[in-house]
């Protein structure tokens, strides 16, 4: 992952290649931007979609993803029709959605308007550094702006964030009326009534899912390690899953927005095999741990919880690369299929846990060890 444009010169390239898995990220990003209208069968899904992803209408930073891509691409040489065409359709999708005047409405636009602001200017300025640098470079700098924007914005009396917080429970709560509503419609129609009867291990194990689900957003069912803020894990998890979903959202925009421009504002994404990032890093994993577990710390432990969330997931993808440099191509369709058959063996939760804590053991361990080096990646068994 080297090489960019560089300003006042125009690089070309063919368009990029591999639609396959292009194609499957946009059917995925419209099928998560759907989650509110899924059909009643699906429910338990669709409400963990819903709260994996704080903002909902994830095709939105996508769309200005796209735009702010098109943005510096017309800057370093590129064609204006191409730039106004998608600041166009961004402003139009951001505007013309339905959205509250106030509360998580203005929190929407007001996020992908710093996002994708940041991610432009972020562009200009270092664009000799790979896409996942300038990524992350963006999503703190939209964070720095946003945590100040909440600060000025919130009243003397009382917590900085509380405003806010109340803000993203009252959203998640809303999203899971909706799910249970649909999940209780499912349960009490007669095609339910029946499978139950013929099935009753399975409709216990939807129940229990639903049930658990639930709990990682209720208030009220708060785990012990966030029982001190009174809200749930994922509610309490908000900020962190907020980085990684704008992470995911610029590595689709800019994505489509090499295979719609041959201009570059940078070299392409590289496969997940060869995903590596500064080993400086490892300090907000460091960080968010001393917050977590020192006690001296306690009213930082919602801090600590949501930088050990962002960081870990960052070396837990840079773990599964090492994995899918480690496996040959042939063999990798037999390791999916045992992770499947372990799911009902030992529970979807247990088979997470994991893959988890083994992907983020082997890329934490790649930063003092790189374990690609001086290794040729099997392409086929021996």
């Amino acid at each position: 992952m080297t090489g960019a444009v560089a300003p006042g010169s125009v690089a070309t390239a063919p368009r990029e290649r591999g639609w396959r898995w292009f194609v499957f990220a946009l059917v995925l990003m419209f099928a998560i931007t759907a989650t509110p209208v899924w059909p009643p069968t699906f429910a338990p899904v669709a409400a963990l979609l819903r709260l994996l992803f704080p903002i909902e209408q994830f095709a939105l930073l996508v769309f200005v993803a796209i735009a702010s891509c098109a943005v510096v691409g017309w800057w370093v040489g590129g064609q204006v029709w191409l730039a106004l065409l998608w600041v166009a359709a961004s402003g139009w999708t951001v505007w013309g959605t339905h959205f509250e005047t106030l509360g998580y409405g203005a929190f929407v636009r007001g996020w992908v308007l710093v996002f994708s602001a940041s991610f432009g200017l972020v562009c200009l300025a270092t664009h000799a550094r790979p896409f996942l640098g300038r990524a992350l470079a963006a999503v703190a700098l939209a964070v720095v702006v946003t945590v100040a924007g909440i600060a000025l914005r919130s009243p003397s009396a009382g917590g900085t964030f509380d405003d806010a917080a109340r803000m993203i429970s009252a959203e998640y709560q809303h999203r899971l009326d909706g799910s249970m509503g649909a999940w209780h419609r499912r349960t009490e129609s007669a095609v339910w009534q029946r499978f139950a009867t013929a099935a009753p291990e399975a409709a216990g194990r939807a129940d229990r899912a639903m049930s658990l689900i639930t709990s990682l957003a209720e208030p009220s069912r708060a785990s012990r390690v966030f029982r001190s803020s009174g809200e749930g894990a994922l509610l309490v998890l908000a900020p962190a899953l907020l980085g990684l979903e704008s992470l995911l959202a610029l590595a689709l925009g800019w994505a489509a927005y090499h295979r719609l421009s041959r201009v570059r504002i940078g070299p392409p994404i590289a496969a997940l095999r060869e995903l590596r990032f500064s080993d400086q890093l490892v300090w907000g994993l460091i960080v968010g741990a001393t917050l977590l577990v020192l006690p001296t710390f306690a009213e930082w432990r919602a801090a600590g919880i949501n930088f050990v969330c962002f960081f870990g997931t960052l070396y837990a993808l840079r773990g599964a690369g090492v994995l899918t440099w480690w496996i040959p191509d042939r063999f990798a369709m037999v390791a999916l299929l045992v992770l499947v058959v372990l799911i009902p063996l030992l529970g979807p939760v247990w088979v997470l846990a994991i893959v988890l804590t083994t992907t983020f053991g082997l890329g934490l361990g790649d930063t003092w060890r790189d374990f690609r080096v001086g290794t040729r990646r099997p392409t086929s068994l021996p």
